[in-house]
């Protein structure tokens, strides 16, 4: 029986969520993205948001360039204090190769793109993984063999990233006894080849499936319900087990509600579909105060508060779905966030910054109301 994309979420009847099923994404760490600032030097204080929050599991990406800028020379010090944070706070980590966004996408000196190092230098890679691994294996137990290379990794092939990236890798962990491995989000395997060649060629490889999930993306979104979610976490579940994966766990290690960095985007204009938000003037670029109070910002941060609620309670009930990672704890603002400070896009000579609004915790470390949101899954009130 289909259910209707009418239902709201209090249509929805589930048993008591286990905290253990909740995962928070915590900050890009990339090399010319905004948040590598707050990755830098708001590290520790997130991991103690995070324990506020209730949340135990956080999902770190380990941006090659960022770590070993120079052939041989690694910088593992921010890591470590983050690391260092979540061991005395009881925060699980899953480690993910690579960061989101890094500008280059790896280390200069290693390839122009991972997909040449792959090809030309594969040993590279190899090395960083091997030293990843052994660094923290006495902290981490899971391991995730990249970050969405269909989005971020151009020209690299489904084939090469199974041959060259994850096996290696998962041969790497197992040999240094350090845990489970994830592929990269199978949605997200690279754009060169075709994608069910991924199961026969990845099998015993990996210990756990993975998704990523972005429903109704460039969409206004009213209705605060995860029925398309879980339906689509349905229909990848039912996919593993036609190709033989059908006993394996599985873990959505992204999934958010598409919104707020379009207030100073070109896709401002999919706001004005929403009737409540037709009189508000949109601007190219607004001073860091301005963001946060935007009317945009709000709406968006209330109807993600009821979602997020909805879809843990829908997809935590799912048969082998064990843990969902919420996208992000914490915006990214380049430099860090300052309530005079221009940031967006510009349209004239004057200097603006870049952001990203998609924090439960805003710029300033307020809580928004989905960070209570989530706290209240976490701590649920006593009956």
């Amino acid at each position: 029986m289909t259910e209707s994309l009418e239902a709201t979420p209090s249509d929805h009847k589930a048993s008591p969520l286990d905290p253990e099923g909740i995962g928070l994404n915590f900050i890009r760490p990339d090399v010319g993205r905004p948040g590598n600032y707050d990755f830098l030097n708001s590290g520790p204080w997130l991991v103690s948001q995070f324990k506020e929050l209730g949340v135990t599991w956080n999902r770190l990406a380990f941006s090659w360039p960022l770590i070993e800028p120079e052939k041989g020379s690694f910088n593992w010090e921010p890591y470590d204090r983050i690391i260092e944070e979540c061991d005395s706070q009881d925060i699980q980590i899953l480690a993910t190769l690579g960061g989101h966004f890094d500008r280059p996408p790896v280390p200069t000196w290693a390839g122009p793109s991972l997909a040449e190092v792959v090809r030309t230098n594969p040993a590279a890679l190899e090395r960083f993984i091997e030293a990843w691994v052994d660094r923290y294996k006495g902290s981490i137990r899971h391991w995730e063999m990249l970050n969405e290379p269909h989005t971020f990794h151009k020209g690299l092939t489904v084939m090469e990233y199974v041959d060259r990236i994850l096996k290696p890798g998962y041969t790497i962990v197992k040999a240094a006894q350090a845990g489970a491995v994830l592929p990269c989000a199978f949605g997200q395997l690279p754009a060169v080849g075709e994608r069910d060649d991924f199961w026969d060629a990845a099998r015993g490889s990996y210990d756990i499936l993975n998704e990523h999930m972005y429903v109704d993306w460039g969409i206004f979104r009213t209705r605060p319900t995860a029925i398309p979610e879980q339906a689509g976490v349905r229909r990848f579940l039912a996919m593993a087990e036609k190709h033989g994966e059908g006993d394996k766990p599985f873990w959505m290690t992204e999934i958010g509600w598409w919104g707020t960095g379009g207030i100073t985007s070109h896709v401002y204009d999919i706001y004005k579909r929403d009737p409540r938000l037709r009189s508000v003037e949109f601007q190219p670029s607004y001073r860091g105060e301005e963001i946060l109070t935007h009317p945009v910002v709000l709406r968006e941060d209330a109807l993600r508060a009821t979602w997020l609620k909805d879809m843990y309670a829908r997809l935590l009930s799912l048969p082998r779905c064990e843990k969902v990672f919420l996208w992000v704890s914490l915006d990214e603002f380049e430099g860090g966030y300052d309530p005079d400070r221009i940031y967006g896009r510009s349209t004239d000579d004057r200097p603006v910054s870049q952001l990203d609004l998609w924090g439960i915790i805003a710029g300033d470390k307020t809580w928004r109301k989905s960070a209570f949101a989530l706290q209240e899954l976490t701590n649920p009130p006593s009956p």
